[in-house]
């Protein structure tokens, strides 16, 4: 049970306390691309969250290797982007050839998995020391954590509509970058990051 407790934990606080998307940058550019194309922003999200959870799992397995787990940071930043372009490169193969699925969704899907949030997970992982469960949990609370951040990017931007007091040099995606990074900084405080050292 102690293992459910942990990926619950785990999932919670990566999607609303330690948002990697206002807190560490990661995917910020397709959070606002997906707010601007609301309707995409469910099945983007849950290719991000299936692709976190799968190279979480699979680099945490591969940690247990002694030799892996050994190896510096440039290497396993270079084996867990190999496992991370060999799973899309074997998923888009068998749903192009076995469902037929168009090559726009699979560019779609390769934008989500390719995302530098999906790439980040298992490096956060392992600099955590988190064990299965808690690779699932943040794997899922990525996902989780992405379509929070973009339905606040949302709310934003239509607010910012709205706004007709807003100087034209910051009108529209000045405006919005700036929105973001207020937001960043909620988050940064919320989840006690130190923003400058």
């Amino acid at each position: 049970m102690s293992w459910f407790l942990n990926f619950v934990s785990v999932a919670l606080y990566a999607a609303f306390i330690q948002n990697l998307v206002f807190n560490g940058g990661y995917g910020a550019s397709e959070s606002i691309r997906m707010s601007l194309k609301y309707g995409r922003v469910i099945p983007f999200s849950l290719m991000i969250a299936g692709y976190s959870t799968f190279t979480a799992v699979v680099c945490r397995a591969l940690d247990l290797n002694p030799r892996i787990n050994a190896l510096s940071f440039a290497f396993h930043t270079a084996i867990f982007g190999g496992v991370l372009a060999f799973s899309y490169l074997i998923i888009a193969t068998v749903l192009r050839v076995v469902f037929h699925v168009k090559r726009k969704t699979l560019s779609t899907m390769g934008v989500a998995a390719l995302n530098s949030m999906v790439f980040a997970i298992p490096l956060i992982n392992r600099r955590s020391g988190a064990g299965f469960a808690e690779s699932i949990g943040m794997g899922i609370g990525s996902g989780i954590a992405f379509v929070f951040a973009v339905v606040i990017i949302y709310v934003g931007i239509d607010k910012l509509d709205k706004i007709k007091g807003i100087p034209k040099a910051f009108n529209g995606i000045p405006a919005i970058f700036i929105y973001v990074a207020l937001v960043s900084m909620a988050f940064s405080g919320l989840s006690g990051s130190i923003l400058f050292a």
